[in-house]
């Protein structure tokens, strides 16, 4: 009886929006499933290809980056943390088909393009901003130089 009443909380948990499997057991243990009946639901549910954290990475991927304007860097580590092995992550953003530069560059354009920098202080928290979405430092250069970014005026070393 257990066992049915968690495959019925997981198809309405899976009815509104995609979960890791991990997330689908912690909300099944939540609802006072035990962790058996949890983990045999979580099973079964994979086994039948309903959950699948493959899937889910790719995208989770994909939305992170064309919609939500994040670097890869941060969405690996937001993904790992909703319970997805690494390895699956690390081949989800291989098989990737977006541009994190195009998206990179995009948004450095909408966030910075017009943006007057007086002094070094402010390329910096640009950049630092930037880093926090999960871009990578030397991506973030080409993209400032392409933008042509720079400081009209001051001096590094002020």
């Amino acid at each position: 009886m257990e066992l049915k009443k968690a495959k019925g909380i997981a198809a309405k948990l899976l009815s509104y929006k995609m979960y890791t499997c991990k997330e689908v057991y912690q909300k099944l243990i939540q609802k006072g499933v035990s962790e058996d009946i949890a983990e045999l639901t979580v099973n079964e549910f994979c086994a039948a290809g309903i959950l699948d954290d493959a899937e889910y990475a790719r995208m989770y991927i994909h939305d992170g980056v064309c919609i939500n304007m994040k670097g890869l860097y941060r969405i690996k580590q937001e993904l790992i943390r909703k319970g997805i092995a690494a390895s699956i992550v690390d081949r989800a953003v291989a098989e990737t088909e977006v541009d994190a530069s195009a998206q990179l560059f995009e948004y450095a354009e909408l966030k910075f393009g017009n943006k007057v920098f007086l002094d070094w202080k402010e390329v910096e928290k640009a950049k630092a901003h930037l880093v926090r979405r999960g871009f990578g430092i030397s991506d973030i250069n080409k993209c400032f130089e392409k933008l042509g970014i720079k400081v009209t005026r001051g001096d590094m070393y002020e």
